[in-house]
């Protein structure tokens, strides 16, 4: 099938930050199965429509997983296009469309991750957070955990925010694949064990058992610092 003004959607997302209405794709969600349906048939309305709802988690996610806004657009930008070529592939009594589209998300985040030999440095990160949106923003890709708006931050506090931030982002990015992905989509995204176990493939007490891993794992590599340690408690604890 061919999207006419495919290009010029799925250039935005390099423009500017992914938009913040879209969350992780919502596992049960009747308007993605009417979409996916009209776009295995070509309808261009229906893609755009998809993609709007959709490209903001996908990015996030990317970012969570590669700690790059690049290659986090990188991957938007494959996953749509493979969606395109895929849709008619989608079966909606396997799975739900989001579970297809981060299905295609993962094999693009591993692709780019086996391309790539070496660890590379956030660059252009905000120090607040790992897909920053602003520059007062502090939360999980989400809308969550929303810096306080009561009372302004001393520069001192917001010096040690940002550093305890930036020590736990460099944390996640040290964890495994397996460890990361729980930790993206349940504690940075704020998806529940169940939303995360369809998302993953693997059932409810493997992605339990994988978060508490890699929590634990993160907790011992920001012992140290007392304070990567506290932000890393404020952001962990997925829903049930």
């Amino acid at each position: 099938m061919e999207l006419t003004n495919l290009p010029k959607v799925i250039v935005t997302v390099r423009r500017g930050h992914a938009s913040n209405s879209a969350s992780m794709p919502d596992l049960l969600e009747p308007r993605d199965i009417e979409l996916m349906r009209r776009l295995s048939s070509g309808d261009e309305d229906a893609f755009l429509e998809f993609y709007r709802r959709h490209q903001g988690g996908i990015y996030r996610y990317a970012v969570h997983m590669t700690g790059r806004h690049d290659a986090a657009a990188d991957v938007v930008q494959e996953t749509f296009l493979t969606l395109i070529r895929q849709a008619a592939k989608f079966d909606e009594e396997k799975g739900a469309p989001g579970a297809f589209l981060y299905g295609i998300a993962r094999n693009h985040v591993r692709k780019l991750q086996e391309k790539e030999s070496r660890y590379v440095p956030l660059g252009e990160e905000s120090a607040d957070g790992f897909a920053g949106n602003g520059a007062n923003s502090l939360h999980n890709g989400n809308g969550h955990f929303a810096a306080k708006n009561g009372n302004a931050e001393t520069p001192i506090e917001r010096l040690e925010r940002s550093e305890a931030i930036a020590r736990l982002r460099d944390a996640v990015l040290t964890l495994p694949e397996h460890y990361r992905e729980p930790i993206a989509l349940c504690d940075l995204e704020g998806k529940s064990y169940q939303e995360a176990s369809a998302l993953l493939g693997c059932p409810v007490g493997t992605v339990r058992s994988r978060l508490n891993r890699a929590r634990s794992i993160l907790l011992e590599k920001l012992r140290p610092s007392h304070a990567g340690a506290r932000v890393l408690g404020a952001r962990l604890g997925g829903k049930e």
